[in-house]
């Protein structure tokens, strides 16, 4: 259990303590809750966003295609790893002004993250519900709320 320290994190902090974990990572050492160490797409998408610090300065796929020479699809297989197997703050935007790929850096980046995360939940539900009906779509969110909860 983690101890609420006297002297809370500020960003700077956090913004120093991220760039220590994403350098690391790149050296070769391994990360993460399971120890493992980086593919090379994931260390070329990380070596990509590194310094895309908050929703204001997001690349575009578009931008990390050119850069990583990766499909959209291996880009956005290799983010996922980041953020699930690695457990970095990688934020992703539709709907802002310049939409795409940044590390989280502020509440208010976890902020358009979480709403864009919400949004597209709320549009396969949508979708489900059209399909499958409410009674399925009651039961599936019922299923899912006791996944949630383990």
């Amino acid at each position: 259990m983690t101890q609420a320290s006297l002297f809370p994190e500020t960003q700077e902090m956090a913004i120093a303590r991220l760039d220590s974990q994403i350098l690391d990572l790149m050296l070769g050492h391994n990360g993460g809750p399971l120890g493992l160490t980086l593919e090379e797409d994931e260390k070329s998408v990380l070596r990509a966003i590194r310094y895309m610090r908050g929703v204001r300065n997001a690349i575009t796929i578009a931008e990390l295609q050119k850069i990583t020479n990766l499909s959209p699809r291996e880009i956005k297989k290799s983010v996922r790893t980041l953020r699930m197997s690695f457990q970095l703050p990688i934020g992703s935007s539709k709907h802002s002004e310049r939409g795409g790929y940044f590390l989280i850096i502020s509440a208010e980046d976890r902020s358009v993250w979480v709403g864009d995360v919400l949004d597209q939940v709320r549009a396969e539900l949508a979708v489900l519900r059209a399909a499958a009906g409410p009674q399925a779509t009651l039961e599936l969110l019922g299923q899912l709320r006791a996944e949630v909860m383990q």
